[in-house]
């Protein structure tokens, strides 16, 4: 009879890879989390997170552009991108703690 070291293996510590670890090792299942590039997949790194901390700002601006309709007089906003871009990343950095491999490691 073939014996296995692990009772899951996920493949991939995006969403649902680290989701997927997470409660079969919290029903003390032995648990193996492959990932071949980063914690948090797509959703943290390149899509869900940035995106939106990229569209809040995005919609501030815009907002700001329609104060006169809202009865607002003499408002201007210059933008800065690096700046914005700095903040998507620190919104980056904030929750990468929630997806590293500390959290993940026994």
């Amino acid at each position: 009879m073939a014996k296995y070291q692990y009772n899951m293996v996920a493949i991939g510590a995006g969403a649902a890879g680290l989701v997927t670890a997470y409660i079969c090792a919290a029903t003390k299942a032995k648990v193996a989390l492959i990932e071949k590039h980063q914690m948090g997949g797509d959703c943290l790194n390149t899509g869900c997170v940035p995106s939106k901390a990229l569209i809040r700002s995005a919609k501030f601006l815009k907002d700001v552009s329609r104060a006169k309709d809202l009865g607002f007089k003499n408002v201007n906003v210059d933008f800065d991108f690096s700046a914005i871009m700095a903040r998507v990343h620190r919104v980056i950095q904030t929750i990468e703690p929630h997806d590293s491999v500390e959290r993940y490691t026994k």
